[in-house]
């Protein structure tokens, strides 16, 4: 392929050489680097990019380029043309069109000039390369079938390039200029692309289209921007009325009866007289958990049921504020970016208040540098869609500690430093980019958050600091307002948590069922139950809607129940009056229990037997439960299985594991079997050793015993010596945590006992430890009373399971990785 580009060199013909002659050395010193001749001419329109575009060129080739006379030919060989693609030829064309424009730009502009200006040479190498750039960044947008966008946006984006090349000493010269020879450097592109069509024929589409942009219009807005950024001015006023859009998480969005951060600052612009219209495609805030009985995990593979866009909840009493928004509870930086393209380009923002990034960081969705890749596309693609948009863009901030998960504070801290340091190169003169500091304006952190309810989400002291950040940096990065609200403001709202009303509880197939009037605003209830006849109520647990169901239960126990309204984790309202039910639950029993083995590196097997016992004939599945004692704040996770063996892998290496599982019928979940503990990753365990035992009374004994590497547990085993010694050991499947262990009521005394100790991995089993005899107290007799039993307090039971509570205060397993610590669930 031969490129022949002529020009009409009448009128001093030294600058046009000159500039044919500046673009041949340039092309050449790249290639004499290793370059190929494609890859030199995108270097140079990268350097002087005015375009918003990605770029998204495959074409690459070589070849040679000279000066002939009065033109610049461009040879390209034969083995380099892709002659079968339309869209190699379409790209090809757009290089020879932007070298071609940018020339005849550059010289023309040089020719506006008094002759050795100093002034000329860098702002025509920027009209030329900006000019040139354009023209292709447009031709190759057509190519892959995007919009050419709005021209009055390309003028004013290669007038920010030309005043940042001049430099800030150069305005007045520069203005000066722009009354006569910005009308000459568009005249000469419009001719040259004139001269272009005409030879190319029907080859030239889409340079009418192109061409068409360089108009009077173009002139004008390119001029009039030049002399605003001249002054020291913006590149374009906003409109009369500032459109914003709110695009976050839950911290932006809210839940149901918040005032929300979002209105605080619609109070600010309010107060401070700035005409602002909030746009975005919802409207609420975040509404609450609908009661529905308990649901079994999800199979493997099986994504959970996803819950919507729930984006019609009510504000705080008394709002009302115009509340269109982008933000939704669990949004993440690594989603927003796939559609905020569309958003920005449906509801054009002038101003984009963006608060990402927790979510990406506390699901293990990305790290730091993942989030900041994210954050700078969420503005690259929002920017395609509107290139003169501007952004606020929060840092993350802080949030109570969360045990196991430093990792979250080391990453929020580094995101932070990553942002603001990138923030400057992201921002252009036509859409630029501040930071808004969240993370040291917003009163949470890891050793205490008193802005916030629940250790991350603001309460209605944290809403006024989020918004006065913004206000913050809207007043002094663009002009807005007066300065910040007053803070902190008089008579604080308290959030209302009447006692809920409506209890009931009431027999169903599951067990029993607890329900009640929902109280607006609500973030959870905590409810806490006890077997009739007992005087002390056992642990409240949270609920996240006005439900909660007894699935752990007998045949013919009498329950009873309270509830309270919780406002916040230091917020509780006083408990409900006591309502009771009796439990006839026609679940299943629990599968028999074979073996449970730690897989490979990181897996667990559980193989069961179907159970015995009535309602057996609508078994659906059975769900592996399980629960990491290793990592603080651990959630239980649930795993659905049919078959009587499950696997399941992802899980810590050399973490202990407890391991039940449920039978599921047509009433629903049953009580859990316990399998043996495993500890993920290991084998066969080593035998316990130095046993040692303490006689504490006649009748009860503190055993010790050493650690063994890769137990999950221990075993007990005991005998009677009292015989002889002819009574064999025997054990229980009561597994126990730790290395010590209390057991007492040992009739007729502890000294007839004979203690042994194995320590367990699932299935595998060591052998016995050193056996112990404890000692007889001194002045000790006989007791003659029975010997049933020694217990074990501290043991793995089903009382252990039942007490087990999920971060939030919940009890339910969720689906195994959804239980992830740190991000909105």
């Amino acid at each position: 392929m031969v490129a022949a580009i002529d020009f009409n060199t009448a009128q001093r013909p030294d600058e046009w050489q000159r500039q044919m002659r500046q673009t041949v050395d340039t092309v050449r010193a790249d290639q004499s680097k290793g370059l190929t001749l494609s890859e030199s001419v995108d270097l140079m329109a990268q350097k002087s990019k005015v375009g918003f575009y990605e770029q998204r060129s495959g074409v690459r080739f070589d070849g040679s380029i000279q000066v002939a006379g009065n033109s610049v030919v461009i040879v390209v060989p034969t083995g380099e043309v892709n002659a079968s693609s339309a869209s190699w030829w379409q790209k090809g064309i757009a290089t020879a069109i932007g070298i071609a424009v940018g020339i005849a730009a550059s010289a023309v502009c040089t020719l506006s000039f008094a002759p050795a200006a100093p002034i000329a040479v860098p702002v025509c190498r920027a009209v030329g390369g900006g000019v040139g750039g354009l023209v292709g960044d447009l031709a190759n947008s057509y190519a892959d079938g995007r919009s050419l966008g709005d021209p009055d946006v390309w003028a004013e984006a290669l007038a920010v390039g030309v005043v940042s090349a001049a430099g800030a000493a150069s305005a007045e010269q520069l203005t000066s200029w722009a009354t006569q020879g910005a009308t000459w450097v568009v005249g000469a592109v419009q001719q040259s692309m004139r001269n272009i069509i005409d030879r190319l024929g029907s080859w030239s589409n889409p340079l009418p289209l192109i061409q068409a942009l360089f108009n009077a219009d173009f002139t004008r807005v390119f001029r009039a921007t030049l002399e605003r950024l001249s002054q020291g001015l913006r590149p374009t006023d906003w409109s009369s009325t500032l459109r914003v859009m709110v695009v976050g998480d839950s911290i932006s969005q809210g839940h149901e009866g918040d005032y929300t951060w979002r209105y605080r600052l619609w109070q600010w612009f309010q107060e401070n007289n700035v005409s602002v219209d909030f746009v975005g495609p919802y409207h609420g805030t975040f509404t609450p958990d609908q009661p529905s009985p308990p649901k079994p995990a999800p199979f493997i593979g099986e994504k959970p049921v996803d819950q919507g866009i729930r984006v019609n909840g009510g504000y705080a009493a008394g709002v009302a504020f115009d509340s269109d928004h982008y933000a939704h509870w669990g949004r993440q930086a690594a989603q927003i970016k796939d559609d905020i393209r569309r958003q920005v380009a449906t509801y054009q923002p002038d101003l984009v208040l963006l608060a990402a990034g927790f979510n990406d960081m506390g699901w293990f969705v990305s790290d730091e540098n993942g989030t900041l890749a994210s954050v700078e596309t969420i503005i690259d693609q929002a920017r395609a869609a509107q290139p003169g948009v501007d952004f606020a863009v929060a840092t993350v901030p802080q949030r109570s500690k969360i045990g196991g998960r430093d990792d979250l504070i080391t990453k929020t801290d580094h995101y932070n430093r990553l942002l603001k340091d990138a923030a400057p190169r992201w921002s252009k003169a036509i859409s630029q980019v501040d930071v808004v500091d969240w993370e040291n304006g917003y009163s949470c952190a890891p050793a205490a958050c008193p802005a916030a309810y629940d250790g991350l989400h603001p309460n209605a002291f944290g809403e006024y600091q989020l918004a006065i950040a913004f206000e913050q940096t809207l007043h002094d990065k663009y002009g807005l307002g007066r300065g910040v609200m007053p803070f902190p403001p008089e008579n604080l709202p308290v959030r209302p948590t009447p006692v809920p009303t409506g209890l009931k509880a009431e027999s169903t197939p599951q067990g029993v069922t607890v329900t009640w009037d929902p109280v607006y605003g609500a973030y959870g209830y905590d409810v806490r139950s006890r077997i009739a006849g007992q005087t002390t109520w056992g642990e409240a647990g949270r609920v996240n809607s006005n439900r909660t169901d007894t699935t752990w239960t007998v045949d013919g126990i009498q329950w009873e129940y309270q509830v309270r309204t919780v406002g916040g984790d230091n917020v509780k309202g006083p408990w409900s009056g006591t309502v009771t039910a009796v439990a006839h639950p026609q679940t299943a029993r629990p599968p028999r229990i074979i073996a449970s083995w730690p897989l490979v590196r990181d897996g667990i097997e559980l193989e069961i037997a179907p159970p015995d016992g009535p309602y057996n004939d609508t078994i659906d599945r059975y769900e592996l439960i399980l629960f990491d004692r290793d990592t603080p704040n651990a959630w239980l996770t649930g795993t659905s299985f049919r078959g009587n063996r499950v696997q399941i892998y992802g899980l810590n290496p050399g973490h202990r594991y407890l391991v039940a599982a449920v039978t599921w019928n047509a009433a629903g979940g049953g009580l859990p079997g316990l399998a043996r503990p495993v500890t993920v990753g290991r084998g066969i365990p080593d035998t316990p050793t130095g046993l040692r035992a303490t006689t504490v009374d006649p009748t009860t004994v503190r055993l010790d015993w050493n650690g063994a590497d890769s137990a999950a547990g221990y075993r007990l085993w005991v005998s009677n010596v009292k015989d002889g010694g002819t009574t064999p050991p025997e054990a229980d499947e009561n597994i126990i945590e730790g290395t010590h262990q209390d057991v007492a009521y040992l009739f007729p005394g502890a000294w007839n006992f004979q203690f042994c100790v194995t320590a367990v991995n699932g299935s595998f089993e060591s052998g016995k430890s050193n056996c112990v005899v404890p000692s007889r107290p001194a002045g000790s007799a006989p007791n003659r009373s029975p010997s049933p039993c020694a217990t074990a307090p501290d043991t793995v039971d089903l009382g252990s399971l039942t007490t087990l509570r999920n971060p939030d205060g919940t009890r339910s397993p969720v689906g195994a990785g959804a239980g992830v610590n740190g991000g909105d669930r």
